[in-house]
């Protein structure tokens, strides 16, 4: 009679899924609702070149406001408007706080608005277009200390200029402390496993 074993699979090299990867949008969720803290929080879904897990790029805060309670300003818009403009979306929020179209049509929905418009090209059965850069990192949260994985809130077209400029902007972004990036070990003194690593242990 045969012995009965289990496959074995080759260990996934997880370090490619983190630092700067190939990135394509698949999906879209505004949040925002569920939370009475966020104007915005705008949920991008990208799947990682190569892994079969997806991650999130989240966009969330809220707005400045002037007396009369109108929007002035605020990080969160530009964290919004970079993001709209490495995919080609020429939509926004006006000063009521509404979504709208560049040229004032409303948007009733901005995830179903960019799901319509800004998912990177899907043919079915097969992968989607990796047409953007991202970087992908561990940050521990300094209050509970748990150590999440994070993609940065900016992409860039997935050509060697692009790399290049997400490469240089990372850089400079980790030398002025506003990227913290975690490479330590987690809270519980073992590094953080990924969801490819445990497949394969």
């Amino acid at each position: 009679m045969a012995l009965l074993k289990p496959k074995q699979t080759e260990r996934t090299d997880t370090s490619k899924y983190f630092g700067v990867c190939p990135l394509a949008i698949v999906n879209f969720e505004d949040r925002s609702d569920k939370y009475d803290w966020a104007d915005i929080l705008l949920d991008a879904e990208v799947q990682v070149k190569d892994s079969d897990y997806t991650k999130k790029l989240t966009i969330k805060g809220t707005f400045d406001r002037d007396d009369a309670g109108k929007i002035a300003g605020g990080s969160v818009l530009n964290r919004l408007y970079k993001f709209f403009t490495a995919i080609g979306c020429t939509a926004g929020i006006n000063t009521e706080g509404n979504w709208e179209t560049d040229d004032g049509e409303p948007i009733k929905k901005i995830d179903d608005y960019l799901k319509d418009n800004h998912l990177s090209s899907v043919i079915p059965g097969t992968d989607p277009t990796f047409e953007y850069v991202g970087y992908i990192y561990k940050e521990q949260n300094k209050n509970n200390k748990q150590v999440y994985t994070r993609v940065y809130h900016r992409l860039w077209p997935n050509t060697d200029k692009g790399k290049e400029e997400l490469e240089s902007h990372v850089t400079w972004m980790k030398e002025k402390g506003y990227l913290k990036e975690y490479t330590g070990p987690s809270s519980n003194g073992t590094a953080e496993v990924s969801k490819e690593a445990m497949l394969n242990l």
